[in-house]
């Protein structure tokens, strides 16, 4: 279910002109994901994520939320980036505080990397 709903907004995010104008409507679809969802804890959303075999874990700390995922299947560039990154902005922001954000980072590290890391920061 998870990897078809991706599939689909990728789908139709991709047939649009501008890279940057693709990376804002991810970003707000996988917000509005994050927001439909009926989650009773943050950490709920890592049963979906396993059901499409892709491993995930959540690190808090004081002003931050890391979200490690294992398991997205890449070419040269990962096409999920902007929309987990709104995905896990709003999953932290819904969950635990209005304030959090998940900027963007800059590319994945995809020489060798096993795993993609979403950093959810308090924004003042």
């Amino acid at each position: 279910m998870f990897r078809r709903f991706l599939e689909s907004y990728i789908e139709v995010c991709n047939n649009i002109v501008t890279e940057s104008a693709n990376s804002v409507l991810m970003f707000e679809a996988g917000e509005q994901a994050a927001a439909n969802l009926k989650y009773e804890r943050i950490e709920d959303c890592v049963i979906e994520f396993e059901k499409d075999n892709i491993v995930m874990s959540i690190e808090r700390s004081e002003n931050k939320v890391l979200f490690r995922v294992k398991g997205i299947v890449y070419d040269k560039k990962c096409k999920y980036c902007d929309i987990l990154r709104g995905f896990f902005g709003e999953l932290a922001r819904k969950h635990i505080d209005k304030k959090y954000y998940c900027k963007k980072r800059g590319e994945c590290s995809l020489e060798g990397a096993n795993e993609c890391v979403f950093i959810a920061e308090m924004i003042e």
